[in-house]
């Protein structure tokens, strides 16, 4: 398939995701009320100060509640995506498994992070000259520093590309699956469906997926939230904050979701999925629904 053929089926699959969303108002309502329960468990989880008993209880709570939570909500939308519907059992089995899978990520983010940091130990930065204006000019500019800026690049490629368009996919692979059909076929097994997870992650179709949702679900938020506005009058002010931060739920929500979904059914319906799985176990035929 050609580039723009790839482009053309990610832009269509992530259309046909985000109508398929929008016309199911009853996942959309349970997904809004899954996402506005792990807003406001973590509201509570940070605005509660160790003081009494009971905070310290409500904050150890929160430590479990809250992984379960959005596990939970990934989990679902996975499930919505390939069944069309909400199998609530094998929604909490498969945030289970999403947290098992998660859990090497994390501590491989952790790994590069501090590699990161003390590679660019080595470049540190000129130190800053202070530079007052002339008579003759504006003050000059202090040169840019590349080591910094590349660093900055590595990390956004990393922690806000690679690393979450890696784990999407491996919740993609684990979800449905028998744990004991997860790990079984020993190390050989497990490395080969690693390397096709990793192929799948980083194919054009799925960078450019991924893209898409970004612009949906970081961008436009951002703009939404943080480009000023003037408004005169303070209740109107304040209503209008209110409705930026219901668009700002709304389109982070959305395209979270409409992103995890689009990358499933681009996933399985590649000719190699869901078919390198351990000898003796079926890989299935999971139902790709236009919800």
């Amino acid at each position: 398939m050609t580039k723009e053929g790839f482009l053309m089926t990610a832009i269509k699959s992530f259309i046909e995701s985000a109508r398929g969303l929008l016309k199911n108002p009853t996942a959309l309502v349970i997904f809004a009320a899954l996402y506005a329960l792990l807003l406001a468990t973590s509201y509570f989880f940070i605005a509660t100060r160790e003081a009494t008993v009971w905070q310290v209880m409500f904050t150890i709570t929160g430590l479990l509640v809250i992984p379960a939570e959005f596990f939970g909500l990934q989990a679902a939308i996975l499930e919505h995506a390939e069944h069309g519907q909400f199998n609530w059992g094998g929604i909490l089995r498969d945030a289970l498994k999403l947290l098992v899978v998660t859990i090497p990520i994390l501590v491989l983010g952790y790994l590069l992070w501090i590699l990161l940091n003390k590679w660019q130990t080595h470049f540190p930065a000129p130190p800053k000259v202070l530079v007052f204006e002339t008579p003759h000019g504006p003050p000059q500019r202090l040169p840019l520093h590349w080591p910094a800026l590349w660093f900055a690049t590595a990390r956004c490629l990393l922690f806000g590309i690679a690393l979450p368009l890696l784990t999407i996919h491996l919740w993609i692979e684990v979800a449905g699956y028998e744990l004991r059909a997860l790990f079984a076929g020993g190390a050989k097994s497990i490395l080969t469906r690693l390397g096709h997870v990793c192929a799948r992650a980083f194919q054009s179709d799925s960078v450019f997926t991924y893209a898409l949702g970004l612009i949906v679900f970081v961008l436009v938020p951002y703009a939404l939230l943080f480009v000023p506005v003037t408004i005169k009058g303070n209740k109107t002010e304040f209503a209008f904050f209110i409705f930026r931060l219901v668009l700002v739920f709304a389109f982070t929500l959305v395209g979270w979701i409409v992103t995890v979904s689009a990358l499933a059914r681009n996933a399985l319906r590649a000719p190699e999925a869901r078919q390198n799985v351990a000898p003796g176990v079926s890989p299935g035929e999971p139902a790709l629904q236009n919800t």
